[in-house]
């Protein structure tokens, strides 16, 4: 299937304003992530407990801090969903000498604070300090171990250039998603962590079809220069790129407009994902390669 046909697009020629444009996004997304003070941490990451309160009748957020003022949590974080379910994520603490959860203690709080109007706990999680500190050590080892894998595989499949292009883009892609998390204020929890790290991979599975395409135009147009071997590699792989990016999408759109609410942040972070990947296969990863190569040209090339 060619969902696009023969293309000649100057891809490497206007490759400047693609690594501008770039540069904007990610300062932007770290812009983002100062100005909101840094991320929304669920309760992997932080400790404590969250549940998820759905209520039968309509109820404002100032009644159910009321609610939660009348147990001591007047503090909780309160995130009202787009249904009208409620987030609730309070600290770690004990409950009636260790025997009562945080969620036994709403339950019977609630029923007293709103008579007549029904609710259900949708969700309860409970995450002690010492794990959630565990947590965060163990999703920063796995990040980095995956970039270092992922430099050595593609270092040893083409040469170090197209590792390092494929390593670039994928911090690249990772920073500007995380800045689309921050901005829309999605908590990020294990899911999300695990949204990103399918986001990686789908991104360096991306790069490597262009690469390969570059490797094999290389050796067959010898006489031709650099910068065009790459831009037609680029051409003949775009009508690919957006077929399967498109499959893709189709996919995380559903989830994240029909998928329950456990499954929307997971949808969101692979929805931006898919759109900067496929952006950063296209416009960064060979046009890195295309600039190594103008400063430190190979022997055959020179």
């Amino acid at each position: 299937m060619r969902l696009i046909g023969d293309t000649n697009i100057p891809f490497v020629p206007k490759r400047r304003a693609f690594f501008v444009l770039s540069a904007v996004l990610m300062l932007a997304s770290i812009v983002t992530f100062i100005v909101r003070g840094g991320f929304n941490y669920g309760v992997d990451f932080t400790g404590g407990s969250l549940l998820e309160v759905r209520f039968s009748q309509p109820v404002s957020t100032d009644a159910v801090r009321s609610a939660l003022a009348a147990i001591g949590e007047g503090g909780a974080s309160i995130q009202r969903e787009e249904r009208g379910d409620f987030l609730i994520r309070a600290k770690p603490r004990e409950t009636g000498g260790g025997r009562e959860t945080f969620a036994t203690v709403v339950n019977r709080q609630f029923a007293t604070s709103f008579p007549g109007n029904k609710f259900e706990i949708l969700r309860e999680e409970t995450v002690g300090p010492q794990v959630s500190k565990e947590l965060q050590g163990k999703v920063l080892l796995a990040v980095f171990l995956g970039l270092i894998g992922i430099l050595i595989y593609v270092s040893f499949r083409f040469d170090f250039r197209f590792g390092m292009g494929a390593v670039l883009s994928l911090v690249h892609d990772t920073t500007i998603t995380l800045g689309f998390v921050c901005l829309f204020n999605k908590e990020v929890t294990i899911t999300v962590i695990a949204a990103v790290l399918t986001m990686i991979g789908y991104s360096v599975n991306d790069s490597i079809v262009v690469s390969d395409r570059i490797r094999e135009d290389a050796r067959k147009m010898r006489k031709e220069s650099w910068f065009d071997v790459v831009n037609q590699a680029i051409n003949k792989t775009l009508s690919r790129t957006f077929v399967t990016s498109l499959t893709v999408l189709f996919v995380t759109l559903a989830l994240l407009i029909f998928g329950a609410a456990s499954i929307k942040d997971f949808a969101f972070v692979m929805t931006v994902g898919t759109v900067v990947g496929t952006y950063s296969s296209i416009f960064i990863v060979a046009n890195f390669v295309v600039e190594w190569e103008k400063r430190f040209p190979s022997k055959r090339r020179r």
